[in-house]
């Protein structure tokens, strides 16, 4: 009876392991078809320009796939991401996380130094500025949340459950992020994996978001605002 009821229990989590990595093949399929869309239909679209613009349309799409998925009961979501509990630890990571992004800051700046030097355009430019006026540039921060929350209790939670290995889910979402960032340049797209597979072992430790959100949003905004 108790091996009958373990195989009854396996046979109800095949179609959700099955789901995640469903959704993740049709997520990258949604980002070309959304691509070839842009181009056909909107008047001036071009990747280099409206990286942004494409990421909004795909992830409005992404999130209503996952929304049926999960009003099918085929995955699971859960909002208990943004829960800070008591005595996790989460007043020592956020301030690692400070600490790591004042780092960030300093070496940019740095950068930005030295570029000044050797490049008349980026020493035209203001050493810092937060270029609200760009296009989505505003929108970033609550971007930023949103691609988190996809990135890590949507996809990490539900492919940890089905690989049920900590590294071999790392490595996937890892993978799976760059892929969604293919129409960036190449050394975009292998940045943007490696953030994901470092903010990924810090969601693992608690499973909260704020901090993951944090160092997405901050290491994506500052490169612009300091005119890089």
């Amino acid at each position: 009876m108790k091996n009958l009821f373990a195989f009854m229990k396996t046979d109800e989590e095949e179609p959700k392991e099955q789901s995640i990595y469903l959704l993740s093949l049709v997520a990258i399929l949604i980002l070309v078809l959304t691509d070839k869309v842009c181009e056909r239909f909107l008047p001036g679209y071009s990747i280099p320009g409206s990286e942004n613009l494409l990421i909004k349309i795909y992830m409005s799409i992404i999130t209503i796939a996952a929304a049926v998925l999960i009003a099918c009961k085929k995955i699971t979501f859960s909002f208990s991401c943004f829960k800070v509990e008591k005595g996790s630890g989460f007043k020592m990571r956020l301030l690692e996380t400070v600490i790591v992004l004042v780092l960030y800051a300093a070496v940019l700046a740095g950068y930005r130094l030295y570029k000044n030097t050797v490049d008349p355009v980026t020493a035209a430019k203001p050493f810092f500025g937060l270029y609200l006026d760009q296009r989505f540039r505003w929108f970033y921060p609550v971007s930023a949340l949103w691609q988190e929350l996809l990135i890590k209790p949507l996809w990490q939670d539900n492919v940890s459950r089905a690989m049920k290995s900590k590294w071999k889910t790392l490595i996937f979402i890892g993978l799976f992020f760059c892929i969604l960032h293919m129409h960036f340049p190449i050394y975009y797209m292998a940045a943007a994996g490696v953030l994901c597979f470092l903010t990924g072992i810090l969601y693992e430790k608690d499973r909260n978001i704020w901090c993951v959100w944090l160092l997405h949003f901050v290491m994506g905004f500052l490169p612009k605002a300091f005119g890089l």
